[in-house]
Formats: C-alpha cells, sequence, structure tokens
C-alpha cells in the first residue's frame, strides 16, 4: 500500500489570504488594481490575479491608476508616503504581525534603542521594517556583523524576519550576545508562530517518509525553509512550482510521501497535486 502523509497546516497563512481575497473582491468591481512587487511569492496567484487587472509595478512613479493595494510583506514608509500625496485610494493588507514589529521597531527607537533585523536585505518584509527609523542595521552575513560589532551602541533591540527558522534565529542571537559589547540587550521573538508550525510539522513528517514534496514558489522566503527543513530529514525532497515540475519525478520508488507547503501557495494547486497523487494509487493518512 503506498501512503500519503499531508501538513495539517497546509496553504495560505492568514495574512496571505486576506490579501489575496481582497485583491479579488476588489477586481469584481474595478478594472485595475496596483500594487508595487508581488502580493505573494507565488507565480501562479499572481498570474490569476493579472488576468483579473491587477496590475505589478516596480516603483511608485509607475502606479497611474487610482487603487492601490499595499502586499502583505509591507512598504517602506517613504512610497506609502507618496501614493498618499498623489491622492491614491489605499488597502494596506500589510500582514497584522508585520504591523506589530513596525510599531516594536518605532517604539523602541523613541526610547533610544538602536534595531538589530536579522534577516535579508532585500526582502520586502525586511525593506518595510527597515523603513521605520534611522537606528537600524540588518544583519544578513559575516560582514555585517563586523560593521556592527565596530559601532559604539549602548541599547540594542533584535529582531528577527517572520520567515526565518527559529533555531537558526536563535544562533545568531547567541552570536550576537556573546560577541557584540553592549550594555543593554533586548531580544523578541518575532518569528510567525504558522511558520514555526509548519517547520515542526514538516520535520516530523520528513522523517516518516520516502519523499516529501514542497508546494510553493522558489521565491518564497518560508517555502525555501521548510525545504531546507524537510532536506535535512529525508534527501528525497522535492520543490514543486508546477505541474510541470511533479511529472518529471519518477515515484517509482516511492512507498510513502508527504506533501507539506509554503504559507504562499493556493489551495487550488495543493487540492490537484493530492488528486495526481491519489490516480497514482496513494491513499492518505488521516
Amino acid at each position: 500500500m503506498k501512503r500519503m502523509f499531508i501538513a495539517k497546516n497546509i496553504g495560505f497563512c492568514f495574512g496571505v489570504k486576506r490579501a489575496v481575497e481582497t485583491a479579488e473582491k476588489l477586481l469584481e468591481e474595478i478594472p485595475q488594481l496596483y500594487t508595487i512587487g508581488d502580493i505573494v511569492h507565488n507565480p501562479l496567484v499572481i498570474e490569476r490575479l493579472k488576468k483579473k487587472g491587477l496590475i505589478i509595478c516596480s516603483s511608485v512613479k509607475d502606479v497611474k491608476g487610482d487603487y492601490f493595494l499595499v502586499r502583505s510583506h509591507g512598504l517602506p514608509k517613504k512610497e506609502l508616503e507618496e501614493l498618499k500625496k498623489n491622492n491614491k485610494k489605499i488597502f494596506d493588507m500589510t500582514c497584522p504581525f508585520v504591523k506589530k514589529i513596525h510599531h516594536y521597531v518605532e517604539n523602541f527607537i523613541k526610547r533610544g534603542y538602536h534595531i538589530i533585523i536579522i534577516g535579508n536585505k532585500t526582502h520586502p518584509e525586511v525593506l518595510g521594517i527597515k523603513s521605520c527609523g534611522e537606528k537600524i542595521d540588518v544583519l544578513e552575513d559575516k560582514v555585517d556583523f563586523e560593521k556592527i560589532k565596530s559601532k559604539r551602541l549602548k541599547k540594542v533591540v533584535v529582531i528577527g524576519q517572520t520567515t526565518l527558522n527559529f533555531n537558526d534565529y536563535l544562533q545568531v542571537v547567541k552570536d550576537i550576545v556573546k560577541k557584540i559589547d553592549v550594555k543593554e540587550i533586548l531580544v523578541i521573538n518575532t518569528i510567525c508562530k504558522v511558520t514555526e508550525e509548519r517547520e515542526k510539522e514538516s520535520m516530523e513528517i520528513a522523517k516518516r517518509v520516502d519523499a516529501v514534496f514542497v508546494l510553493g514558489s522558489k521565491e518564497s522566503s518560508n517555502t525555501r525553509k521548510l525545504y531546507e527543513t524537510c532536506r535535512k530529514f529525508c534527501s528525497n525532497t522535492f520543490y514543486v512550482e508546477n505541474f510541470l515540475d511533479l511529472c518529471k519525478i519518477n515515484l517509482n520508488k516511492f512507498k510513502n510521501i508527504g506533501i507539506v507547503s509554503g504559507t504562499s501557495t493556493p489551495n487550488f494547486f495543493i487540492n490537484d497535486v493530492i488528486e495526481y497523487f491519489r490516480k497514482k494509487k496513494y491513499e492518505e493518512v488521516k
């Protein structure tokens, strides 16, 4: 008997679901909706929305229409202010959890703290957080670490990009505490609970199966983390962005398989993949 283990925590997270559903609802009422950058990191979702009238721009100057949606990752403050000056009707779909981090950063800067963000410098979420003040550094690699060490800092608050692996975040935090000489360090756990739960569940599934199929885009940070987590426990771990990826994989040697997904992977694609495996005689384990 061939078995299929499907993650319970699968498909859109709350923030992504809210952004996509809002965009779809708006596009039923207006002909065009503008955004800067992809609303979510998933080409299947974006392609569907583009067909309905979503226009993705690279900067504020490219936003020609009246209606604008802020993606779930958030938007740098200067861009948001410029859009308001241009009298755009703005629908802010920044994930509430990310918004909370913005408030943390603003409040701690007012209290004289220097902020260290552990994360990817070019990730839209990090760019949005970094725009909340001037006393902010992003720590991505050893070079950044050395630059921060050279600064004379008194009070520091450490936060992380929400899609980081918690253990990776904790390790960098330990290095900061040991090697950066400051009088006071506050560490806030800003790792998204949904991301954390998915990684734990994916790890357990990976330990039980012959192959894991990680559904989602390689551009998605949390999907990439899931892939890396599963690879540690199951060497046969595959990215599946679309059906072409799936059809290329030889299933003959896999008796037990696992299915997990990133937080920007749509249900319609997940259901299609599950149906594909059912036709291949895999039975879901409840």
